[in-house]
């Protein structure tokens, strides 16, 4: 056994261990029955191994054993560590593919164990991140066979260029409500998200994209103030506390939340739908020096975390540590836990938060080419699952365009997110970064003739306003946050057509919607991946908080309500990614011709003042066909001159409903302030 498989696997009759630590003297695993923790229960110790350096491999512990006879399972297990110094620590195994400790949202439980006779105890444990005690208890069931993995339904397989991505929380989704979940115990869960699948199919997304499901800790904040303050959580996840273990309280089954996670993704494939996870490898929830030591900090912290010359923890994430993405342990972790997520649960792609820190050395620099990145890519084991970089970090470690131009990955592309927000708000001298984000950002990602993919377009996501509050505020407003709105992004690029907030004001109401048509028509005729907030196809609004992390309420659960009061922009919705589908091989090819003009139908200009573009469409593969998309971001009307001689079909005007269109007269197109037209015609010149 000299390279054990990291975590604890049970297969038929055989039990596996393997555990990287260092400075160890002997490990201790502590096996008890299964339970659901209450407050309160206590457990005796149902039996325990001790491995003496033995069992020790490098770094590496292992153990196996062979179980005769009917055992009751699963089991749930500790590990105490008695380190070279003397000391004596539990600890909880990082690989744990399950852990009790998390069932019921909001409630701080923890755990203690008698030093004496290991007996285990469930206790009441203070909020924040201070708690220097054991949050989870690791569970270990028999895995199922691979005969039984097969037989789940195929995976949708959409190539990433035809993708359609909606961004959602697996609680926000079937929280509220409004939801109309078929029973309340399903609310907020996973199982709650597949009564979401007829809306999704019916909008025509490809993958939703979900906001961290790897276990955390919701509790781990505190905030000080108002007793409103005392309800705020970790909503959002971006802090794992087990990579392999799925969130308990998001399983309406809580004593098998691994069942329910995959019985999820097997409706989503039957119904066509990919389900993408945001990871998070970039920090764990141990936090700082002054955070609770659940895992790493106690096995092996020199090879999970980057570590300042003064031994304290580097802090490129802003939350406390840096996982060291250099080290081989934590690249075997990570490499890992994709498989793992991908293979078992049957996972179609992943988001990486932050993820230049996956491409930062041991020393925190930036590497010139990103090895992991590209490790990852060609990974056999990892083929055809999607891979997506935020090419960012919280520490000016800006690197749009690497991951896609060395490693073949897509990319989150805050460039076009700011360009078409500063065209909608107006804004000068922006036409030309505006026409760049339409083509898929050329000068990132390479042109369309190039094939490159990298470009994931997003104008909203869950960092930020929603679509509605970008035409409703012109500052954040995060003052229930309780960091007297210091927290969130200052710019936004948002402007609230003359109302700060909500307003009855018929005027105001039909400019910003006029500009939510335009948002959602610019992010499908654009060339890359796009990707929608959820909730943004009809309106969702977070009240002008931009930074909704710690709001567990109607603040972040989506109002289905509204998909029947704004149902206009909905349909509208439904159209533009249709329209999308249809039209993706002839303006998204090799094959497909950009020709830019002004708005007078003569060369393109980019003068300050600008505020149109106007641009034609033609594809090698339909000779005769040609389409002419029409922009004004003036907010006034705007004639556009066209060639006479094509017989004009209006196939979108987002100012208008369709039996409202108006075809081009006598080679002129008027456009109210704010508004894109999309025509199509034939050309007699083949």
């Amino acid at each position: 056994m000299s390279n054990p498989a990291l975590g604890a696997q049970w297969q038929g009759n055989r039990l596996n261990f393997g555990l990287v630590a260092t400075d160890v003297v002997c490990i201790r695993y502590l096996f008890y029955l299964d339970f659901i923790p209450q407050l309160g229960d206590a457990k005796s110790l149902l039996t325990g191994v001790l491995l003496d350096s033995n069992y020790q491999f490098g770094d590496v512990w292992g153990w196996q054993t062979a179980i005769s006879g009917k055992v009751e399972a699963p089991v749930t297990y500790l590990i105490q560590l008695e380190k070279t110094d003397g000391t004596t620590l539990f600890v909880i195994d990082p690989f744990a593919r399950e852990s009790r400790g998390g069932e019921s949202w909001g409630k701080t439980l923890g755990f203690t164990v008698n030093a004496e006779n290991f007996g285990l105890k469930v206790i009441s444990r203070p909020r924040g991140h201070f708690f220097q005690g054991i949050r989870r208890l690791p569970v270990l069931r028999p895995q199922k066979s691979a005969e039984e993995i097969s037989s789940r339904p195929p995976r949708p397989e959409h190539r990433i260029e035809q993708s359609v991505v909606y961004e959602c929380h697996v609680r926000g989704m079937s929280r509220s409500p409004s939801s109309s979940v078929s029973n309340s115990a399903h609310s907020g869960t996973f199982r709650g998200l597949t009564e979401c699948i007829p809306h999704l199919k019916s909008l025509g997304v490809t993958a939703i994209e979900l906001l961290p499901v790897f276990d955390f800790d919701e509790n781990e904040r505190t905030f000080p103030g108002e007793d409103t303050l005392k309800t705020l959580v970790n909503y959002w996840g971006y802090s794992t506390l087990q990579f392999f273990s799925p969130k308990q309280n998001y399983a309406s089954d809580t004593e098998n939340p691994v069942r329910e996670f995959k019985s999820m993704v097997d409706k989503f494939h039957e119904a066509g739908l990919e389900i993408w996870l945001d990871v998070v490898f970039n920090h764990t929830a141990e936090f700082g020096t002054d955070g609770p030591a659940d895992h790493f900090k106690s096995l092996a912290p020199d090879q999970w975390y980057l570590l300042e010359k003064d031994g304290s923890f580097s802090n490129f994430s802003g939350c406390g540590n840096t996982l060291n993405c250099a080290h081989p342990t934590t690249r075997r972790m990570i490499r890992d836990c994709l498989i793992y997520w991908s293979h078992e649960m049957g996972v179609d792609g992943f988001r990486f938060d932050l993820a230049t820190i996956l491409n930062r050395d041991a020393s925190g620099k930036i590497l010139d080419f990103p090895q992991l990145l590209w490790e990852l890519r060609l990974d056999p084991s990892l083929k055809n699952i999607k891979l997506i970089s935020e090419p960012w970090d919280a520490f000016g470690g800006y690197e749009l365009g690497k991951a896609s131009s060395f490693a073949d990955w897509t990319e989150w592309n805050d460039k076009y997110r700011d360009s078409v927000r500063k065209a909608l708000c107006g804004d000068e001298d922006i036409m030309e970064a505006l026409k760049e984000s339409i083509l898929g950002s050329p000068k990132v990602f390479g042109s369309v003739e190039s094939g490159r993919k990298g470009s994931l377009n997003f104008i909203t996501s869950h960092d930020g306003m929603t679509l509605m509050d970008l035409v409703s505020f012109d500052e954040k407003h995060n003052e229930a946050n309780g960091e007297k709105n210091r927290d969130g992004h200052n710019s936004d690029y948002s402007s609230n057509c003359g109302i700060e907030g909500a307003t009855n004001n018929p005027e105001i109401q039909k400019l910003r919607f006029r500009k939510l048509y335009m948002f959602h028509c610019l992010l499908q005729m654009s060339n890359g991946i796009p990707m929608l907030l959820g909730g943004d196809e009809f309106g969702r609004t977070q009240e002008g908080n931009n930074n909704a992390y710690c709001h567990d309420s109607k603040l972040t659960w989506i109002d289905w309500n509204l998909a029947e009061k704004n149902s206009e922009l909905l349909v509208f919705t439904q159209r533009m990614i249709a329209l999308r589908k249809q039209h993706a091989p002839f303006l998204f090819s090799q094959q497909s011709n950009y020709q830019w003009f002004n708005a007078s139908g003569g060369p393109e200009e980019f003068a300050p003042y600008v505020r149109t573009l106007h641009y034609e469409v033609t594809n090698s593969a339909w000779p005769g066909q040609v389409m002419r998309i029409l922009i004004n971001c003036f907010d006034q009307p705007v004639e556009f001159l066209l060639p006479k001689e094509i017989d004009w079909k209006v196939l979108i005007d987002t100012d208008k409903q369709p039996a409202e269109y108006v075809p081009p007269y006598e080679g002129s197109a008027w456009l109210e302030g704010f508004t894109v037209q999309i025509l199509r015609g034939t050309t007699t010149n083949v």
